[in-house]
């Protein structure tokens, strides 16, 4: 999972814990973000912390947080640059209004850091009621297990490794990477790891390197282009349903 991706995440979830909760907002800390800078809509200003964010927000009657992204892509070669997730906060407030928190991210080369500007606009057509999220884990499941039989005969043997480590943790087995998630709840903290683990959409290096050409060679660039788009989807699907179920299914 890129940096962008779990800033989404963890912002979600840590929104949602404290408005289920006692209300006290946890900053999301990341060792390579310098700034965050939170501009809000209808001239509420800006906001340089977390916490200021939260508090504005709630103010301003937040009722619930909800991440969203895209499914599916037109290239998944682009997801290896910057600011191509298109994945955003949906900010529902107890008026029926709803807004939307859109990031950017710059790198800064002086600082070696990025800065994350999240843009709040309204949402003036946003459909009626909340998203739902569905647990897509058995589906992911199977996808994982075609992909990773794939890549050993594509001869890719480190994703092969990649898919089975993802499958382990949806088993409840396997190690989480690093320390991510570490307060979010099972399931949820465990399909998050999956999620993770699967994420192996990129740039130089990544699934979408050199494994499309070894299947072409061998005559099996079609079945890696249905089972990379099926893998995006439900590694998608199933990182919204953690994300945004883990802490509103307690209420």
């Amino acid at each position: 999972m890129n940096g962008e991706m779990y800033d989404l995440c963890s912002l979600t979830l840590h929104a949602e814990k404290a408005l289920r909760g006692n209300g006290t907002f946890e900053p999301v800390e990341m060792k390579y973000v310098a700034r965050r800078k939170f501009v809000f809509s209808q001239g509420f200003g800006s906001a340089f912390s977390q916490e200021e964010w939260f508090r504005t927000a709630v103010k301003r009657g937040l009722k619930a947080v909800r991440m969203m992204a895209p499914t599916a892509v037109k290239d998944r070669g682009i997801l290896g640059f910057v600011n191509t997730t298109r994945a955003y906060l949906a900010l529902f407030r107890e008026d029926g209004s709803v807004s939307v928190l859109l990031p950017h991210w710059e790198f800064q080369k002086e600082e070696t850091m990025w800065y994350v500007t999240y843009q709040e606009q309204e949402w003036s057509d946003a459909p009626k009621g909340m998203p739902v999220f569905h647990d897509e884990t058995e589906t992911l499941r199977n996808v994982l297990h075609e992909i990773e039989a794939l890549a050993r005969e594509i001869g890719e043997p480190y994703f092969a490794r990649c898919f089975q480590d993802a499958q382990d943790l949806l088993n409840g087995k396997g190690t989480m990477p690093s320390d991510m998630f570490r307060d979010v709840p099972e399931p949820y903290r465990s399909i998050l790891g999956a999620v993770s683990k699967g994420d192996v959409f990129g740039a130089m290096g990544s699934w979408n390197d050199s494994p499309p050409y070894e299947a072409q060679k061998k005559g099996l660039k079609d079945e890696y282009d249905r089972l990379s788009d099926a893998l995006l989807k439900y590694n998608r699907l199933n990182m919204l349903y953690a994300v945004n179920a883990c802490y509103s299914e307690t209420e």
